[in-house]
């Protein structure tokens, strides 16, 4: 689940880890989630700082992400050890980690296009440059052949839709 717990509650959870309650007991007491909790305690315990608050997304540079990939997969250290040495959060050193074991490097530092994707490709200038006046005008023959071809055909539906509604043309056979 991923709930929002306040200060008070992580500051909870630090006292009794002091008192020497374990991860599944303060979070029975706390209501917070054990996993969280023991990863806070890893945190807590290579770095002596206990994390209160949830770390808000940060731009990382395509170096830091490299090099905190590095320190997990090429020194071996934990990713509490990478989360507090680069002050990253534990989603993102997961995310990027994931990103390295499917498609290497190349994935990891790749980067996505902002903004919302267009809904149609945009239609691309015909080229007339380069074409004599000749293949032009063939070319806007052919437009045109094509144009007329659909007009008729939409005006035949058009005919055909107000003769069924008003009852004239043709009746069909009724035997």
């Amino acid at each position: 689940m991923n709930k929002k717990h306040t200060k008070e509650e992580w500051l909870e959870a630090l006292e009794l880890y002091k008192k020497g309650y374990g991860s599944t007991i303060i979070s029975r007491l706390t209501g917070l989630d054990g996993s969280d909790i023991r990863r806070r305690i890893r945190q807590y315990l290579v770095s002596g700082i206990w994390q209160t608050e949830i770390k808000r997304p940060v731009r990382v540079s395509p170096s830091i992400k490299k090099n905190a990939v590095d320190d997990v997969v090429s020194q071996s250290l934990s990713c509490a050890e990478v989360v507090v040495k680069y002050g990253i959060s534990f989603d993102s050193l997961k995310t990027w980690l994931r990103k390295y074991r499917h498609g290497g490097y190349e994935e990891l530092l790749a980067t996505r296009q902002k903004g919302r994707p267009p809904k149609m490709n945009k239609a691309k200038p015909k080229r007339t440059k380069g074409m004599s006046e000749i293949e032009r005008l063939r070319e806007e023959n052919e437009y045109l052949k094509a144009e007329n071809a659909y007009l008729k055909k939409l005006k035949a539906l058009d005919q055909e839709e107000n003769a069924e509604m008003f009852g004239i043309g043709p009746v069909s056979s009724m035997n």
